[in-house]
């Protein structure tokens, strides 16, 4: 049944309430060091006129000026030269163009592709201009944790070799140093002599490199929210940092836009008081203890919430929401509860899912009907619910499969009670299906996926499908697998495609009808699920996950597998 169940919900779910996002990932225990194919989130370093050498700001896994150093003696000189920090290392003058050494190019970059980081492995690629003839010549390799007051730390001396007037390429590996967020390394070439750098020979020449790394890595860190998006996380930590890593495309990873993905966490944004963070499919959400609402990333659909569909790396308010006590994303719309009970919602609203009563797309917050007295949101890929604090569930939007579940296939654009279920007390929302906990211990499901009952199957109307035999439960929803959090004794239980399971050999192929305890697990505090993986973060702050581990969203070194057991991310 495992494979005929995915095999049938893909199907199904491009009939149902849209098709499925591309594979996204699980977590690992390591931080990564991840290969995968050759992206283009490559920085060319710019002169920079203040410091006097090439420059690259921003994130990047490869830091490349593709501007040669070219020039030797006083006819044809280098056109940056020194091209040193602060200018302080002149180059000798000494000898002629193309028949004397040279430096011609410094790259620095991570072989595995992962961002330049404070405390990891790099590598400084330097290419030479070999001279006529032979000569005595080293490359010593120098790194610098300043750039405002270099201390110059020796890497290693290579040797060049040749055919005379030639191009050769010498490359070491190093650890870029913990310090500041701006470094650089030197190539300093010299005809014999001492290593040393700044060399006063004749035909010597030295040019640096200013990168930006990513701030170091220290494991234990600890999360206080997570999110999961289509192929990126988010991670708030108690320090009130926000990180990110998997894709950025869009910029969603609030990073910047220098980079398409990163397979480390970087840090997000310079927020601050950030109370929880959440992911629509391409853009991110950061909900403040101040009540307003902050969103960057993808924007086609105005789901940033300010008035336009311009992407924007950088977060931006979004317009005249104040007072918000909570935040639920769907794959490309957004609600929000006020403190007044009120919901609002904004983003994409082909389907009816912003529940105002058309299907127009709202680049602001329009009021969600006149609902009163909520308590808790869910967001699926194209239906919304709610929860009211009389106990009952009222849902918009898609109904292919019965997502609303009032046994139609009719959507709806405005709010519908759902039938029978009161005594509710958590939902969730995916992509064709709907789950509830009623009471304590009873969990509903309706529409189509894994409703947590042996069969599986479609129920186009409210329908209890699994009953704990103690506890206090929420539930939460991903495309294809949900997860329930027994809140009393921190544990967690899965079910679905993608999930742990005791027989789980392949998380790709794992499937489990039925809810199921993850072994390993305790403390568990909060939940969050991607498109094909989970996470979820445990009392002491640890973040662990587990799934598909195909797009790099995983923050670990595992590359493009998955895991059946949960792992644990090393935050910074």
């Amino acid at each position: 049944m495992k494979k005929k169940w995915a095999g049938l919900l893909g199907t199904l779910l491009l009939a149902a309430c849209g098709a499925p996002d591309p594979a996204a990932p699980g977590v690992g225990e390591e931080l990564p060091g991840v290969a995968r194919a050759p992206i283009t989130d490559t920085i060319s370093a710019a002169y920079d006129s203040t410091l006097k050498a090439f420059k690259c700001d921003g994130l990047t896994w490869n830091c490349d000026p593709y501007k040669y150093l070219d020039g030797r003696g006083q006819v044809i000189t280098e056109y940056y030269a020194p091209s040193t920090l602060g200018g302080t290392c002149l180059d000798g003058e000494l000898g002629s163009y193309m028949d004397d050494e040279w430096i011609s190019k410094v790259r620095v970059f991570t072989e595995d592709q992962t961002p330049l980081t404070q405390g990891r492995p790099a590598s400084i690629e330097v290419t030479v201009q070999m001279p006529v003839t032979p000569q005595a010549n080293f490359l010593d390799l120098y790194a610098s944790s300043s750039v405002t007051s270099p201390s110059w730390t020796l890497l290693t001396t290579l040797t060049p070799t040749g055919a005379a007037r030639s191009l050769q390429t010498l490359k070491a590996t190093f650890t870029v140093p913990a310090g500041s967020k701006v470094q650089a390394v030197r190539a300093a070439l010299r005809r014999g002599g001492t290593a040393s750098p700044c060399t006063l020979g004749g035909y010597d020449d030295r040019d640096d490199l200013v990168f930006t790394p990513a701030p170091p890595y220290v494991s234990g860190a600890k999360a206080t929210s997570v999110a999961s998006g289509s192929m990126h996380s988010l991670a708030l930590r108690a320090d009130g940092t926000l990180w990110g890593w998997g894709d950025n495309y869009s910029s969603q990873l609030g990073a910047g836009a220098s980079m398409y993905v990163s397979t480390l966490p970087v840090q997000a944004t310079l927020l601050s008081g950030v109370k929880s963070v959440h992911a629509t499919s391409d853009s991110s959400l950061a909900l403040r203890t101040d009540g307003t609402v902050w969103a960057w990333g993808g924007n086609s659909t105005g789901v940033l919430g300010n008035g336009t569909t311009t992407t924007s790396a950088n977060p931006v308010q979004v317009s005249g929401l104040t007072s918000v006590t909570a935040l639920a994303a769907g794959r490309s719309h957004v609600l929000a509860l006020r403190s007044d009970g009120t919901v609002w919602a904004w983003g994409d609203n082909s389907r009816g899912q912003l529940g105002d009563g058309t299907r127009i797309n709202r680049t602001r917050p329009v009021r969600v009907g006149t609902l009163t007295g909520v308590t808790a949101l869910a967001a699926g890929r194209n239906h919304s619910l709610v929860l009211r604090n009389d106990g009952t569930v009222w849902t918009w939007g898609d109904n292919s499969m019965g997502c609303l579940g009032n046994g139609t296939t009719i959507a709806s654009s405005v709010p519908i009670k759902v039938a029978a279920m009161t005594g509710v007390t958590s939902i969730a929302a995916s992509d064709s299906f709907s789950l509830a906990i009623r009471g304590t211990r009873e969990l509903w499901g309706w529409g189509f996926g894994p409703l947590g009952d042996a069969l599986g199957s479609h129920h186009p109307t409210p329908a209890r499908t699994y009953l704990w035999s103690t506890g206090t439960f929420s539930v939460f929803a991903g495309p294809a697998h949900a997860v329930a959090l027994e809140r009393t004794q921190g544990t967690a239980w899965s079910w679905g495609d993608f999930n742990f399971q005791p027989n789980c050999t392949s998380p790709t192929v794992n499937y489990g009808a039925l809810p199921a305890p993850i072994s390993g697990l305790t403390g568990v505090s909060g939940v969050s699920i991607g498109e094909r993986y989970a996470q979820v973060f445990l009392l002491d702050g640890t973040v662990w996950g587990w799934g598909d581990g195909v797009i790099y969203q995983k923050g670990t070194d595992q590359g493009g597998t998955g895991n059946c057991a949960p792992l644990k991310v090393a935050l910074p």
